[in-house]
């Protein structure tokens, strides 16, 4: 995979320097430094409004799910990531937003993204990916007042420069960690792009 992303993001970093909201983080770093393992130079790299975290930070185990709300398998996969997250206290599980299937994917992720800037990123999250049925206007207004969010602050975020910013510097690390679509999942070190079984990640977990 090494060679690999050095490809990709020596082509990508001009770009995702001029969106980050995290200056600190270099190509050098990024890409070279071994000091690090890549999968926590991404969680680094992205602001904390563009994670969505459950478990300590200081877990010996690290999930991270690329994820699209309109992904019938991050559905799937969702349940099986929070009851591994609840049963473990070694194990944080970190959802982060690639929405690539149509354009209300990246509505919802904006409004994600702005829920979590109230604190509420992970109930949202959570009550989304708990709907039954497909995703309406009218289940997404029902989550959002389930969710007691603020609605005057909600919508002020959502347009925020930092909130289309965080989706693009997310999407360009998914694509050059190999994400072709969703789920795409690093388990520890270990990537893995598309729907993995509880089973198989707990045999992946330390």
């Amino acid at each position: 995979m090494r060679l690999s992303l050095r490809l990709i993001f020596s082509v990508l970093f001009i770009n995702i320097q001029s969106i980050s909201a995290r200056a600190e983080i270099t190509l050098d770093y990024l890409i070279f430094d071994d000091s690090t393992p890549f999968h926590l130079k991404i969680l680094d790299a992205i602001p904390d409004a563009g994670k969505i975290q459950v478990g300590p930070d200081n877990a010996k185990n690290t999930i991270i799910e690329f994820f699209d709300y309109f992904c019938g398998y991050c559905k799937k996969i969702h349940p099986e990531l929070i009851d591994l997250a609840n049963s473990r206290k070694d194990l944080r599980v970190v959802f982060i937003h690639y929405p690539i299937l149509n354009e209300s994917s990246k509505v919802l992720a904006k409004i994600a993204i702005a829920a979590n800037m109230q604190n509420k990123g992970f109930k949202l999250h959570h009550a989304l990916f708990s709907l039954e049925g497909s995703i309406t206007s009218e289940k997404l207004q029902n989550a959002i007042k389930e969710t007691e969010l603020n609605d005057v602050k909600l919508n002020i975020d959502i347009e925020r420069d930092e909130v289309e910013k965080i989706i693009k510097l997310s999407s360009f690390l998914a694509s050059g960690a190999g994400a072709r679509g969703t789920p795409a999942i690093f388990v520890n070190e270990e990537f893995i792009g598309g729907y993995l079984s509880q089973n198989s990640i707990k045999k992946l977990l330390k």
